[in-house]
């Protein structure tokens, strides 16, 4: 059955034994709260010290023409973006004690919030299949078994993390991020090593500015899109932790670990063409040291996709779906590896389908982010009722139609293989700037429709 608000059903933290959480959507007591800061600086510069971010760097210099340092100034402003976003959604985790996106029924109403719950999960399991795509590749490569194979390999480590719950979780990435760090300075010697940095730039039909932008908008999106579940990580810290100092922590362990693969992939793209992801490492290292590298991917691409599975979970109890926190973790990963099995088993066609998720995914969370921040920086900044976000009379409010109005104006700038809208089609230098406009958009509308109702 569907968690109920009221109860309490999950132990502090502080036991070290491994038990599956029991814990769903229901807000966390003062009683259960534990952790400090340093956990979210661990969670996400584990998060980002990825694979896909590995690939995302490599994109602007394989794919789009840029130089490495062109590539470098529009994935450091795109990084400290997105990160600077991040870190302000995970602040109001301790506050309210729930979910990110429960805290979104404030700003949504509860049915209202039906649809961006809706698009968590599509996210959730999405993110989670490319993910699991680079991790299939990793270990197809190590052991040499069929993609199909290590598919399920890859898939199921992570949904047992997931299934295990909230301070599993945390351990998990605490853990891999000694491997990674380690390992990935294997990596980072060999791509500066081989990389041409001093090359220069032909983005063609793209134009410069273009390739830009669209890196800014690529590289931010990976990172902002973590925002949707920031405050799952942090709802269990007490209720009296400094915002200023979580908010930092958030942001240096995005931000470092990004700035950190972002540039490394940015390198390697400049000596290297991929068609398959383990490209960016097997054509990079000799085989003697090749394993340790994909080792540290491999260990990458889990940290990542265990939040992706564990946030889109919890969609499916927000929208009233009578499961169990594990029912919903175990669904939301199947379906993942399903849709990494489609998108990835063709291997020409990996980055393409990369690019094109990253886009469209981000398309939705600016607008969301937007309404949210609003929300919370102006209305209910020091000032956070609860029992609001559990409250079913409070059926519709005005971020819903805010939220749609960004997403409708934003249509036009949309510019990717998928689709060009006409605005991007007759301005290219433009780039991709979808996220930004839809964004501002809905933040605007947000605020003077709100602003009008209390004048009222």
């Amino acid at each position: 059955m569907v968690e109920d608000p009221a109860r309490a059903t999950t132990p502090p933290g502080s036991s070290r034994r491994v038990a599956v959480e029991q814990k769903g959507i229901e807000p966390v007591l003062d009683g259960e709260r534990h952790g400090t800061p340093l956990s979210a600086f661990t969670l996400w510069f584990a998060g980002n010290l990825q694979y896909s971010a590995l690939a995302v760097g490599a994109i602007p210099t394989a794919f789009l023409g840029l130089s490495f340092a062109q590539a470098a100034l529009a994935l450091i402003i795109g990084t400290l973006i997105g990160s600077l976003l991040l870190s302000v959604a995970a602040t109001m985790g301790p506050q309210a004690g729930a979910p990110q996106m429960v805290q979104s029924r404030g700003p949504f109403g509860y049915f209202g919030n039906f649809l961006p719950v809706a698009l968590l999960f599509l996210t959730g399991f999405g993110y989670f299949a490319v993910n699991t795509v680079l991790g299939t590749y990793i270990v197809r490569e190590l052991l040499g078994i069929p993609f199909l194979a290590a598919l399920v390999v890859v898939a199921l480590v992570q949904i047992v993390i997931a299934i295990i719950g909230h301070d599993f979780v945390h351990r998990v990435e605490r853990a891999l991020v000694v491997v990674m760090a380690v390992l990935f300075l294997i990596i980072t010697g060999y791509g500066i090593a081989r990389g041409d940095l001093g090359a220069g730039g032909d983005p063609g039909a793209n134009t410069l500015s273009g390739a830009m932008l669209m890196t800014v908008a690529i590289c931010s999106s990976r990172t902002f899109g973590w925002a949707i579940g920031a405050s799952d990580y942090t709802r269990y810290l007490p209720r009296g932790t400094s915002r200023r100092r979580l908010r930092w922590a958030a942001f240096s362990g995005a931000a470092i670990a990004g700035l950190w693969m972002h540039l490394l992939g940015a390198a390697i793209g400049t000596a290297i063409s991929p068609d398959s992801p383990t490209d960016l490492v097997t054509q990079l290292i000799p085989n003697g040291l090749a394993v340790l590298a994909l080792v540290a991917l491999l260990a990458s691409t889990i940290a990542g996709s265990v939040l992706d599975i564990y946030s889109g979970s919890l969609a499916l109890l927000m929208a009233d779906i009578p499961l169990r926190r594990w029912v919903s973790a175990l669904l939301t990963g199947i379906l993942g590896a399903a849709l990494g099995w489609w998108a990835g088993h063709t291997e020409g066609a990996v980055f393409g389908n990369f690019q094109n998720f990253l886009f469209l995914v981000g398309y939705w969370i600016g607008p969301w982010l937007g309404v949210t921040l609003v929300d919370f920086l102006v209305h209910r900044r020091d000032d956070v009722d609860v029992d609001v976000f559990y409250d079913r009379t409070r059926r519709v409010r005005a971020g819903l139609p805010a939220f749609a109005i960004g997403v409708a104006v934003s249509i036009p700038f949309m510019h990717q293989s998928l689709f060009t809208g006409p605005i991007a089609a007759a301005v290219p230098q433009l780039g991709d700037i979808t996220y930004w406009v839809g964004g501002a958009v809905a933040a605007a509308a947000y605020y003077f429709l709100t602003r009008r109702r209390e004048t009222r």
